[in-house]
């Protein structure tokens, strides 16, 4: 009985590690899912806008009312409107991060930043 108990113990050491490990690479943002930042052009209206990422004519991504954003100045917002996509019309040279965001078989392309440093 003590010969099987050892290696499911030690075994179980060994997961709960791994497991302990692999939340504080988590919470330290070391791992997990990391978009480029897309260049393209799009069309903006009042806190809405379609983004299309240069060379990919296919795939338009999309954002109202909210998104993150860096200002001009270099500062982050958590949410808000891009003060670079404030006035609607077409834009060309912007800097965004855009993922395909799935709900069960379909997916949205979503604007999930923008860059406005440098505009």
């Amino acid at each position: 009985m003590k010969k099987v108990a050892v290696p499911v113990v030690a075994g179980l050491a060994v997961a709960v590690v791994m497991f302990l490990a692999g939340v504080g690479l988590g919470a330290a943002g070391a791992v997990g899912v990391r978009v480029p930042v897309s260049v393209g052009a799009g069309m903006v209206g009042d806190h809405v806008a379609s983004l299309w990422a240069n060379g990919d004519d296919a795939t338009a991504y999309g954002a109202s009312a909210s998104v993150s954003w860096r200002d001009g100045r270099g500062a982050e917002h958590e949410a808000g409107w891009p003060e670079c996509l404030s006035t609607p019309g077409q834009v060309e040279g912007v800097r965004f991060i855009g993922a395909m965001v799935w709900h069960g078989s379909s997916a949205s392309g979503t604007i999930l930043w923008v860059d406005c440093q440098g505009r």
